[in-house]
């Protein structure tokens, strides 16, 4: 083998790493794009829920008030009005802790994506860098330098 074979097996070698770098790049961006639209759609279905939460312990506390509208209440009646309504309480509270601990985990999410964005970018205007790199390099009839 000559050194300008050595020199295109090697180029050959360096194109074909610089492609798989940038597939995986490009993988690692799906990954994270389909994530994304994962933890979106949970986001979704959390918003929902406080809202549902929330329409439901309205209700409830509309229907504790209608209950016991003109009536004499008992302590042991507004002991139990409360309890009920703290529980209700508790309930959207959690549902909207669980939300917002999601709206957390999208910004994260978001940073993924850009940083994988990033990384994707970079690789395949390395790989077209180096592709017009051996174009000129053959339409000059030079040999390719392994270690670009």
């Amino acid at each position: 083998m000559s050194l300008s074979d050595d020199a295109l097996l090697a180029t050959q070698a360096l194109q074909r790493l610089r492609g798989l770098r940038a597939d995986r790049a490009d993988r690692l961006l799906h990954k994270a794009l389909r994530e994304q639209r994962g933890l979106n759609l949970r986001i979704e279905q959390a918003r929902t829920a406080v809202a549902q939460a929330r329409l439901h312990e309205s209700h409830q506390r509309a229907a504790l008030l209608h209950r016991y509208q003109g009536q004499a209440v008992s302590r042991q009646m507004l002991s139990g009005w409360d309890e009920a309504l703290r529980k209700g309480a508790a309930h959207t509270a959690q549902q909207a802790d669980a939300w917002q601990s999601l709206l957390e985990q999208q910004s994260h999410a978001d940073a993924t994506v850009e940083r994988a964005r990033k990384q994707a970018s970079e690789c395949q205007r390395q790989v077209e860098k180096f592709r017009e790199m051996l174009l000129l390099l053959a339409e000059e009839g030079a040999c390719p330098n392994p270690q670009d």
